[in-house]
């Protein structure tokens, strides 16, 4: 009996087809321009199927239109219910701002609707796009002209970078169409599709000028200007890479202008800078050579006063000496021959004084 009422229930519940799992809910989903997003719908039974779906778009406000009979989404759309059939959510790649708007998954002549309200995010640029930038770049050198969305996950739907040059704008990306430029710029989005910055590599004097990152009806421009920074080390001229970035208030112009001529960096002369180190080096030897002199001079000096010194103890020696002569004298009479000999028979005897 109990067998049979199980039976009975089953029955009933696929007669009545597929039941939503998230009925009579608005679901809150949220996309990026240039992405994708999955629509959820799905039988709230495992095992139950939709004979019959369809998914209805209401975007404007004028009525609600059929999914798979609009063109816009021609190529866009995509359905999983072939690998799961109990699985009717859709897939909307390439998002637009036009995609925004309420879904609905609706099954069985609307015995089961599933509703989705899709909020679509764009590029709203970071950059001020009443202020001209001023970037400075050294020749050889790279830079990077930033430019980017506050969304950085949100692609922009077209984006643009042109060079004013010869009182004309000159596309160079997406396409490059000054020769002056091929090869030598990109964008630095491989990781964040918002980030639509440009990478100028091996700067040339031909790069300075005017750049406008273009994004739907937002602009932002830059000024670049290209200088030589040399640095003089012993002689050598070694060139110094560096980026420096400023905001100034000058309104962008999107009309033919005339840029001025860019400024000549003031370069020192090279013969200063060597005149220079001539002198330094005199300096130099001249205070080595006085150094060695007065370690020279002292030494002497030392010297000189151990010699008199010296001089001074052997004088003193000599003054404290008293030489006193001794004659031999006999008492007896002395014939007068042997008077001539008494200096032979005299010796000297060294006294010394204390003083």
């Amino acid at each position: 009996m109990r067998d049979h009422l199980y039976l009975f229930l089953f029955m009933i519940e696929f007669s009545t087809g597929c039941i939503l799992s998230n009925e009579l809910q608005i679901i809150e989903i949220t996309g990026y321009t240039g992405g994708s997003v999955v629509l959820p719908c799905s039988c709230a039974h495992p095992q139950s199927t939709a004979k019959t779906f369809t998914w209805q778009f209401f975007g404007n406000g004028e009525r609600w239109i059929p999914v798979f009979e609009d063109e816009k989404y021609s190529g866009r759309r995509v359905l999983f219910n072939q690998s799961s059939p109990q699985n009717l959510s859709l897939l909307i790649s390439g998002l637009r701002m036009e995609d925004e708007g309420y879904y609905k998954c609706v099954t069985e002549q609307y015995t089961s609707i599933q509703s989705i309200h899709l909020t679509v995010k764009g590029c709203n640029l970071v950059q001020n796009t009443e202020a001209t930038i001023e970037v400075t770049g050294y020749a050889g050198g790279s830079v990077v002209l930033p430019c980017s969305c506050s969304e950085l996950l949100a692609k922009p739907e077209q984006i643009q970078w042109v060079y004013f040059v010869e009182n004309t704008y000159k596309e160079i990306y997406p396409n490059e169409k000054t020769e002056s430029h091929k090869n030598r710029v990109k964008l630095l989005n491989q990781t964040s599709p918002g980030n639509l910055s440009l990478h100028i590599s091996a700067l040339t004097a031909e790069d300075e000028g005017d750049y406008y990152c273009s994004v739907s009806s937002q602009t932002v421009s830059y000024r670049l200007r290209v200088e030589v920074s040399l640095t003089v080390t012993l002689g050598t001229e070694k060139p110094h890479i560096h980026t420096s970035i400023s905001l100034s208030t000058h309104q962008p112009s999107h009309q033919t202008q005339e840029l001025p001529p860019p400024q000549q960096p003031h370069h020192t002369p090279q013969c200063v800078f060597i005149l220079l180190g001539v002198i330094l080096s005199v300096l130099l030897l001249a205070l080595l050579a006085f150094t060695y002199w007065r370690c020279r001079g002292g030494r002497n000096v030392k010297k000189v006063t151990r010699d008199e010194e010296e001089l001074n103890r052997e004088q003193d020696v000599m003054d404290d000496v008293t030489y006193s002569a001794v004659v031999h004298v006999k008492t007896a009479a002395t014939p007068a021959h042997i008077e001539r000999d008494l200096a032979e028979h005299t010796e000297y005897a060294p006294i010394k004084f204390k003083r």
